[in-house]
């Protein structure tokens, strides 16, 4: 019995060795992929600088709200519309501001009639003031002429003194009524300026980026309705690290990446800048101006670079880079030809390079033409052919 054993488990180890030697020949030869180009990645000398991320802004954004408590009865504008400087966003209901108005304009008129009615009466009291004060002039020269009685003059005295005293009255009555008018008229100006309220219009020349009223609503002073921006000039506001306080002022020259533009660059000079630092992030806050004729909008995240000098790096084309969902990889070629795909960790781009911090090395041989083709695991032609000579 145990001799049948022996034998079986003979011939059941021939069997699989057979089997084993079955798989291997029949193991499946890589794909060879033909055109690609490949080249090995050395350490070149590229610039140093001081990476600061930041978001593209408008260099002027105005929240308008209403002047005035109504309800708006149209709005004349969509986010994303042009508007010019002075042109209508909104229209509220304004009867109840024209209706101030026009009682301001009729307190206004009165005021300017009663100060007529007060210059002439002022007119008149000097006038009367006048003759009383000749008429005493000749009576004080009469008395002293002995020509008439005290009482003649006293009743002459009276009389001028009276005169006076209207006359001041009259005077008196005329500043009163001018002041009267004065606040007429200013009461006047600020309910044709509220009356304007109800008129809600564009502070500059921009773009509309975003609106929160309907017609309908009942808005009240101070709360904003619409959100305009200039769109004649974009900065990128950038966080610094502390340290750039040592080297980054106003004027300073950076250059500025852009998410929305992969490859070129644009040179920006730094417009405003913080001051200090803040002690609890202990970043400080720039704004870097972009160029005018550069086509971008508020919100786009970008980087900006400031020169510190040359350092050694390992950088390969940006075309070589391929992209899995959020990971990054290159497709690198070992010594026999095949093809694998590798992650990698990216620094700084710049002239149509990128930085690899991480995921090769220097004597790496990349393909420079992946395109959209799945190359991993595949093999290249030239290597391919050069391994079947030495084969043969």
């Amino acid at each position: 019995m145990r001799q049948g054993m022996r034998v079986f488990a003979a011939l059941l180890a021939a069997a699989l060795l057979v089997g084993c030697g079955e798989t291997e020949n029949k193991a499946v030869k890589p794909e060879t992929v033909s055109g690609l180009r490949v080249q090995k990645i050395e350490l070149k000398n590229v610039p140093d600088e001081l990476g600061a991320p930041g978001t593209v802004i408008a260099a002027a954004t105005a929240q308008v709200a209403a002047r005035a408590m109504g309800t708006v009865l149209q709005v004349a504008v969509k986010e994303g519309d042009a508007v010019r400087r002075g042109q209508l966003l909104a229209q509220l209901d304004e009867r109840e501001l024209v209706a101030r108005k026009d009682a301001a304009h009729a307190g206004s008129q009165a005021a300017e009639a009663g100060v007529g009615q007060a210059q002439k009466a002022m007119a008149a009291a000097q006038a009367n003031a006048d003759v009383m004060q000749k008429t005493y002039d000749r009576y004080v020269y009469l008395k002293e002429q002995k020509s008439v009685s005290p009482q003649e003059f006293d009743e002459i005295s009276a009389k001028q003194q009276a005169a006076q005293a209207q006359l001041e009255q009259a005077k008196a009555a005329l500043q009163e009524s001018q002041a009267g008018k004065d606040q007429a008229q200013a009461e006047a100006h600020v309910a044709e300026s509220v009356a304007s309220y109800a008129r809600i219009v564009a502070p500059f020349d921009g773009r509309v980026v975003r609106r929160t009223v309907e017609p309908g609503s009942l808005v009240s002073p101070g709360v904003p309705l619409f959100v305009v921006e200039d769109t004649s000039r974009y900065q990128l506001q950038a966080t610094l690290p502390t340290e750039a306080l040592s080297f980054v002022k106003k004027g300073s020259v950076a250059r500025v990446q852009l998410d929305a533009m992969t490859v070129k660059s644009l040179e920006g000079k730094v417009g405003e800048i913080e001051a200090g630092a803040d002690p609890g992030s202990h970043t400080l806050n720039a704004r870097i101006d972009l160029p005018r004729d550069v086509k971008v909008e508020s919100g786009v995240f970008g980087r900006a670079y400031f020169a510190l000098g040359e350092k050694q790096a390992l950088v390969v084309p940006l075309d070589v880079i391929v992209a899995r969902g959020q990971l990054r990889g290159i497709y690198v070629v070992d010594a026999n030809g095949l093809v694998h795909w590798r992650v990698v960790t990216l620094g700084q781009s710049a002239n149509g390079l990128v930085e690899v911090l991480s995921g090769a090395a220097a004597g790496d041989a990349v393909v420079l033409n992946p395109g959209v083709q799945e190359l991993d695991g595949k093999k290249t032609a030239q290597i391919a052919a050069r391994s079947e000579e030495k084969s043969s």
